[in-house]
């Protein structure tokens, strides 16, 4: 059974909290995870570093200096909608849970939590990012199954372990799925600052295309790509 958390090692965090003992031991504990941890003070710095750094998720506290996580949360839901949030505090109050929901939020973590409980709200975030089907695999279609921890693709029992840029374009996909998603984006998701092209974007997509089917991702003219499963 794949280990859901391993969907995290290719990622980028965003963890704001102004506590700093709590913040730089949360942080030890997401660097096991994931493949980079932005940490932020307060809520102001947060929202520079989102902008910088396009995180894949956000580990917010509610009650930072200069912005609260709630309210730095409503300015980044006006143009970003799906990014996946853990919202952390210490009031239980109805009031803060009822605006998170209304945000969209994937857990509310109430501190002071436990490492079972954190490890738990991570879990329940990689479950809210992708569909799993009931052998621990993600489900990506009918008859499509994808485990994370193996990179390993299989279409209609016939597997495929796919390259280390392919599981990141398949990935990617996975988490903007029936989103168009613009050729710029996608060549900075997958090379970052190794200088990938549109050329070798198409080359990718070809070969990700032989393991899926060929309607499986669809080419918007002079956009980018759409990966359409049912």
């Amino acid at each position: 059974m794949a280990n859901p958390l391993s969907l995290f090692e290719h990622l980028c965090i965003l963890y704001a909290e102004d506590e700093e003992s709590l913040r730089k031991s949360v942080v030890q504990t997401l660097e096991l995870f994931f493949d980079k941890v932005v940490e932020a003070r307060d809520g102001e710095e947060a929202l520079d570093l989102f902008f910088e750094h396009k995180p894949d998720i956000l580990l917010l506290d509610i009650c930072m200096p200069k912005c609260d996580g709630l309210k730095l949360l409503k300015e980044i839901r006006q143009s970003h909608k799906r990014v996946p949030v853990i919202i952390m505090s210490a009031y239980a109050e109805p009031s803060y849970f009822q605006q998170s929901i209304e945000l969209n939020i994937c857990k509310y973590l109430l501190k002071p939590f436990s490492k079972e409980s954190f490890l738990d709200a991570l879990h329940t975030c990689a479950s809210w990012m992708y569909e799993w089907g009931d052998g621990g695999m993600i489900k990506a279609g009918r008859d499509l199954f994808y485990d994370p921890e193996t990179g390993t693709l299989v279409n209609e029992g016939v597997s495929f372990v796919l390259t280390k840029k392919e599981r990141l374009l398949f990935e990617y996909f996975l988490r903007q799925k029936n989103r168009v998603i613009s050729f710029d984006e996608l060549e900075e998701a997958i090379w970052a600052e190794e200088g990938g092209s549109k050329e070798a974007l198409k080359a990718l997509v070809k070969e990700l295309r032989k393991k899926l089917t060929k309607e499986s991702i669809e080419n918007v003219f002079g956009i980018g790509y759409k990966l359409v499963l049912p």
